[in-house]
């Protein structure tokens, strides 16, 4: 089982803004959850490091999407 990504580690991913293999770095940040005004506060995503886009998000940050989803 792979460890839980932490804030500040990077991995390499594909950046559908840029077009391009970038080095994406794991943070904390806000996101709003589409088709609802909910924002949700301190997620855990990677982010490119040329554009700044969000890319993905981590497994572990699931359960915390659902949690806020399920009180609306």
């Amino acid at each position: 089982m792979q460890a839980p990504w932490k804030a500040g580690d990077t991995a390499a991913a594909h950046c559908p803004k840029c077009g391009d293999l970038v080095t994406a770095k794991y943070a904390l940040r806000s996101i709003f959850l589409p088709r609802t005004r909910l924002k949700v506060r301190d997620v855990l995503v990677s982010i490119c490091g040329s554009c700044d886009a969000m890319l993905t998000l981590p497994r572990q940050s699931m359960a915390q999407l659902r949690e806020v989803g399920v009180g609306k």
